[in-house]
Parts: C-alpha cells; structure tokens; sequence
C-alpha cells in the first residue's frame, strides 16, 4: 500500500521539506529531480510527493506556472450510433443506415493545477446541445488544452459538435497531444494510455466494464441508464488525473505549444513554459537550420523543460548580461 501523507513521521516530514527549501535556494537544482529523488525514497509517485508538499504549504511548481496562463486538461466519452444492416460480418455501412448521430456523452475537465476535477454529461433525452453550451465557455478560455489524442478524437468531437448547434468554438486553440508527443519521442511497446502510465509510475488508468457500459447508457432501462452514465463518468474523471500526471511527469521532454514569458508581457529570453528567467544552454548545444539559421538548446532550472531559442535572443541577452558585469 502506498504511502499517504498521515503516515509522514516528522522526520519524514523534515527531510521533504528542506529538500524543496534546497531547491529554492540552489538554482543548479532542479525541482523535478527532488520530487523524483522524495518519490523513489518513499516508494510513492511524483505527484503524491508534489500533495504532500501542498498539504506542507510549500510553493508547488504546477500552480506557479498555470496563473494566469491557463491550461485545461481534459477527456470525453463519445456514443455509438444504431444502423440497420441486412447482414453480420464485415460489410460497408452507408451514412443512411444510421438511425441516430454520434454524440459526446460526457466531458471531463480540470485546470492545470488545481484539485478539482468537473465532470458534464448528455441529458435523460440522450442530447448534449447543453453538455456543449456549458462546456464551450470553459474550453475557450484556454490558452492551451492537454488530452491523449485529442488532436484526431477530442478536438475534433468539441469543433463538431459545437457546429451542429451552431456555438462558438475556438477552433484555433493550442493543443498538445500527449499520445503524439509520446509517439514522436520514445520507443514503447504500447502507447496506450494504461500502458502509459504503468510504464511511468503514475496513477493508472481506472478499468470499466467494457462495451457493457455503452449498452445500458444508450439502451438499458432508465435506471440502468443512471447507475451507468455515473460508471462511465467516474471513469471519465479518471482519465484526467492520470493524463495530468502523465504531461506533469514528462513536459520536461516534450517542449511547449506556446511561449507563456511573452504572454505575460516578458522578454523572449523566458521559459516558454512557465515564463520564469532561470535558464540556462542545456550543454551548450545548438543545431542549425537549413537555411543557416542557428538555435540554441536550452532549459528551465525550474521545471526542467527543454526548448530552442533565437541566437538572436541569445546573443542579445548575452551582450546584457557582459554589459552590466
């Protein structure tokens, strides 16, 4: 059984937190290699060791990099679609043997950052024009949005949808795909979200029923359409904990979507991540384009994300740093 913060001893309780007052203090320490270091000590993942920090009242690097940037995590459970069809085995289906459309059944949500998870779901009629009015306000507020291949599913659920009913969507939004980060980074023998996150040491994916929970959703009786939908949410929340801790664990490797230092109104020699100037070359490496132009390999002391920058914004910033001196 994994340990929970109440069976800290005050030692324990000591050592976490001069280890993140270590951090604070020592910019050649990285604060995603003290969680992992209290993580691997412990037996515990890292972001059990980043709550238990929260409950010590030590400043936690998720919550100082998402305000006022905002980032919003989230998954959706999509319906099936009856058709009629004259025979069972493989056989083409055509758009006019559909007898309904597919539909979004629940969206599951949270900021990047904080605790609360929210959950919406279609309505006894089996519509989710207002699953879609109350979700869209949420979804176009943010700066960027973080699911597991939501680039070919999610996003394109939410423009669709959304269309039908004619709402405004932000069809524009930064997104960053976990499942196509994953794909394009590192060599797995399975990218599948459970694997994902056995793999890594966060929390797993939680397991349902199967293609039964669809069945008594869409065609059981209305209580088992109740006890179902609920099933189906629940899982659905699950979802969002663990593609959080999965970008959480791994955007040190992954780079970023937009550049939130210069969205905040700072210089471009920022992390792009979370805006802080506590940089530095990651070895010293650059590459060079193409066309001849040079960029240089950094990284954030604070959260370990790697990402290129303009020689031109290096040199400038140089050239300041030689002046003052």
């Amino acid at each position: 059984m994994e340990t929970s913060y109440k069976d800290l001893t005050l030692s324990d309780k000591s050592y976490i937190t001069n280890a993140y007052n270590k951090a604070k203090e020592d910019d050649t320490i990285l604060m995603a290699n003290v969680q992992l270091e209290l993580s691997e000590k412990y037996g515990v993942t890292m972001r059990t060791v980043r709550n238990w920090a929260k409950s010590l009242g030590l400043n936690l690097s998720v919550t100082s990099v998402t305000n006022p940037f905002k980032v919003l995590v989230y998954d959706i459970e999509t319906s099936r679609a009856p058709a009629m069809v004259f025979q069972t085995g493989k056989a083409y289906i055509n758009h006019t043997q559909l007898r309904d459309e597919f539909k979004i059944i629940s969206i599951s949500y949270k900021w990047l950052g904080e605790d609360k998870v929210h959950a919406v779901e279609w309505d006894k009629n089996h519509s989710d024009e207002k699953l879609m009015r109350a979700f869209l306000p949420i979804y176009n507020q943010a700066d960027m949005v973080i699911g597991y291949n939501n680039d070919k599913y999610d996003n394109k659920w939410i423009n669709t949808r959304a269309a039908k009913y004619r709402l405004r969507v932000n069809t524009s939004v930064k997104s960053f795909d976990l499942y196509k980060q994953m794909k394009r980074l590192m060599y797995l023998p399975s990218y599948s979200m459970a694997y994902v996150a056995k793999f890594f040491g966060v929390t797993l994916k939680q397991h349902h029923e199967g293609i039964k929970m669809w069945d008594m959703i869409q065609f059981g009786t209305k209580e088992e359409q109740k006890e179902y939908l609920a099933k189906m949410v629940l899982y659905n929340v699950g979802d969002i904990v663990t593609t959080e801790e999965i970008y959480l664990e791994m955007r040190q490797y992954m780079g970023h979507k937009t550049h939130l230092g210069v969205m905040l109104g700072k210089d471009k020699y920022t992390c792009p991540h979370c805006g802080g100037d506590n940089i530095e070359e990651f070895n010293g490496n650059f590459t060079v384009t193409t066309a001849g132009t040079i960029q240089r390999h950094m990284t954030c002391k604070d959260d370990g994300v790697q990402f290129k920058m303009a020689n031109t914004t290096f040199l400038k910033n140089r050239e300041v740093t030689w002046t003052e001196m």
